[in-house]
């Protein structure tokens, strides 16, 4: 039986996104393809949820999923990277602070605004990342993008350093927001610590150490603690799929409203799991509506199929 499914893997401080997929990979027999869905920088920590085999095909799915931190940040400090692992470029006493000020610091943050992104990212200029740019000692022009902070809070501080929790959109770089809550303060900032603490339906409390994967693979039941792609996709509204149209669902074949239940007065595009009975993947599909003042009539169809 093939291996697949997603493992929700904590990450460690020090290893790259790229050297857990390589561990992961040895825990598996002969060539199954491998990957991450969202990228943590070496010294982040937390919920790195790992593709393996036909769920691989899950990647795209992820992408719009929001994301929550625990940060811990430094004010007085700025460096070339953000963080306390680059070069330090100011320095300054930042005064006292109380968490109340650093809250009205945080809430400046809040909703759709545009990220400048920092050169020390994964991001590509002319086919080259950024951070092999700056490394380089080159700087380019980057363009501010749109990212979405949904809830920013203060959790404690303790001198220079503010600890706060924040749940945002694919894109944004919490070191970003440290360097400007601390431009705003005045003093300047750097992040000094980060944990992932969800992704979507991954969370924190529910991952799985590297230490115990291998554990799993040694006694053959490493498929046990992989969420099925059912799971995964928790995000997406359920709807399942009647028996009677399972072989059309499979065939990429529209399927009316009834050949499913549990159909919810959803918007038009709406994207949805398509489950058998049991529970299965089928496919992800999205609801199409005969008539948009009538959502109890329509159709799903599905964008990419699933072997169940």
């Amino acid at each position: 039986m093939e291996i697949s499914g997603v493992l929700n893997l904590q990450k460690q401080h020090g290893p790259t996104s790229h050297d857990m997929v390589d561990e992961v990979r040895r825990l598996l027999p002969g060539k199954i393809k491998v990957g991450h869905a969202g990228t943590l920088d070496p010294m982040a920590e937390g919920v790195l949820p790992i593709c393996i085999g036909p769920s691989t095909k899950l990647f795209s799915y992820f992408l719009e999923c929001k994301k929550t931190y625990r940060a811990v940040m430094l004010f007085g400090r700025v460096t070339d990277t953000q963080d306390i692992t680059g070069k330090l470029l100011a320095e300054s006493e930042p005064g006292d602070i109380t968490l109340s000020q650093a809250q009205e610091l945080l809430n400046a943050m809040l909703g759709k605004t545009k990220q400048m992104p920092p050169m020390y990212s994964a991001l590509k200029a002319n086919g080259k990342r950024l951070h092999e740019l700056a490394r380089s000692g080159k700087e380019i022009e980057r363009e501010k993008r749109p990212i979405e902070v949904f809830r920013i809070k203060a959790v404690g501080i303790d001198g220079p350093q503010l600890t706060f929790d924040v749940t945002c959109s694919r894109g944004t770089y919490i070191r970003s927001i440290c360097h400007d809550v601390g431009a705003n303060q005045g003093s300047g900032g750097c992040l000094q610590a980060l944990t992932r603490t969800a992704l979507g339906p991954f969370e924190l409390s529910d991952s799985v150490s590297l230490e115990d994967a291998r554990q799993h693979s040694k006694e053959r039941r490493l498929q046990d603690i992989l969420m099925s792609p059912a799971q995964a996709l928790a995000h997406l509204p359920a709807i399942y799929v009647r028996p009677r149209a399972e072989v059309r669902v499979l065939n990429g074949a529209m399927i009316r409203f009834e050949d499913v239940r549990e159909v919810v007065d959803l918007p038009v595009d709406t994207r949805v799991r398509m489950l058998n009975e049991p529970g299965e993947l089928l496919a992800v599909g999205k609801l199409v509506h005969e008539n948009k003042r009538k959502r109890s009539q329509g159709f799903v169809a599905p964008e990419k199929v699933f072997v169940a």
